[in-house]
């Protein structure tokens, strides 16, 4: 998500709206996910739509980051990513436990390096602008990195520093880093398309009839195989490898339905960032009260969906990034204050 304000895409000096429709996509199933969990444990079909989109949402989120990380990487900026991604970290860090203490009744400490629920995600992406080093120099450096990330589930992964979803996820930002543009011109063929449709309805009905039977945490990439209710841990590692290739698939098929051309959408790609840290207090706020009380169907579930895309608009609007810019971009905000204070 730092691509949502420091990367911007461009093709020839153009602006390439693809990847802004992109994230404003994936950002608003993100919100959908979070909205639809307290859901999971008695509704079928909220519990197959959770497993669809989290065994892409995030990875893909993590490949596009990859993508455009090219420029930080070749000229080894690390200022950027502490100002753009650990600073909010901590800041939103701190907010969660008293946000947890006041309102859950939690414990009053701040364990500032294992993140609170989401924060996760800046935790990793800060850690990927400092271990590509290791391995941007061959693309074949992807089959050793997703061998770490299948490797991690035999051990008890430890949740400091977000070390087990660092090291599984960390494929697909360097898969993001080794693409050039023209990579994704597949995409936009028909028959893509019709495949595309597919992927996600073959998906979808998999997750749909196992969807008790299949653990969601394996696309969350920080419990180990025994954990999750591997006996035979091979098996677990095996089960990896199948949701990598399952991410891919459906990464793919989502891909080929996302629009090249501007959209109302791809203004709003720009606040992202403030979208993924601001949404989480509502729904963390929501399990604990009687809002998903007698929520059941189908219907209930889809005015949901809708009530969460009109949420990730308000959310990415300038209004809140107004409100918000000097807890989420504080570097950035406090250095418009200055210029304009030279002025």
């Amino acid at each position: 998500m730092m691509t949502s304000s420091s990367s911007p895409s461009h093709i020839s000096g153009k602006r390439d709206y693809f990847f802004d429709n992109v994230k404003f996509l994936l950002i608003a199933l993100v919100v959908i996910s979070h909205a639809i969990t307290p859901l999971i444990e008695w509704h079928q079909f909220s519990r197959g739509l959770y497993l669809l989109l989290f065994s892409f949402h995030m990875p893909l989120f993590l490949f596009i980051s990859g993508f455009f990380a090219k420029k930080a990487v070749q000229q080894r900026e690390f200022i950027k990513p502490i100002q753009k991604l650990l600073v909010p970290y901590i800041i939103f860090q701190v907010i969660y436990t008293f946000f947890y203490y006041d309102v859950m009744g939690d414990d009053l400490k701040v364990p500032i390096f294992e993140p609170h629920w989401s924060l996760w995600f800046l935790l990793t992406l800060f850690s990927f602008y400092f271990l590509i080093h290791l391995f941007k120099f061959s693309p074949y450096m992807i089959i050793i990195a997703t061998t770490l990330g299948i490797a991690i589930g035999f051990g008890e992964p430890t949740s400091l520093f977000s070390l087990s979803r660092t090291i599984v996820f960390f494929p697909f930002f360097l898969a993001g880093y080794f693409m050039k543009r023209h990579h994704f011109d597949f995409l936009f063929h028909a028959r893509i398309k019709i495949l595309g449709v597919a992927v996600f309805v073959v998906t979808f009905v998999v997750f749909y009839y196992y969807a008790y039977d299949i653990p969601y945490e394996l696309f969350y990439g920080n419990e180990s195989y025994q954990a999750m209710g591997f006996d035979n841990m091979a098996a677990g590692g095996v089960f990896r490898l199948l949701a990598y290739l399952v991410t891919i698939a459906v990464s793919i098929a989502f891909l080929a339905f996302v629009p090249q051309e501007k959209r109302p959408m791809s203004e709003y790609a720009k606040n992202t960032l403030y979208v993924y840290l601001l949404h989480g207090f509502i729904f963390r706020y929501l399990r604990d009260t009687e809002f998903y009380d007698g929520m059941d169907t189908v219907f209930e579930v889809g005015l949901l969906a809708i009530g969460c895309i009109i949420f990730t608009v308000i959310l990415s609007s300038a209004i809140v990034k107004k409100v918000t810019q000097p807890l989420i971009e504080p570097f950035s905000y406090f250095s418009r204050k200055n210029k304009k204070a030279s002025v």
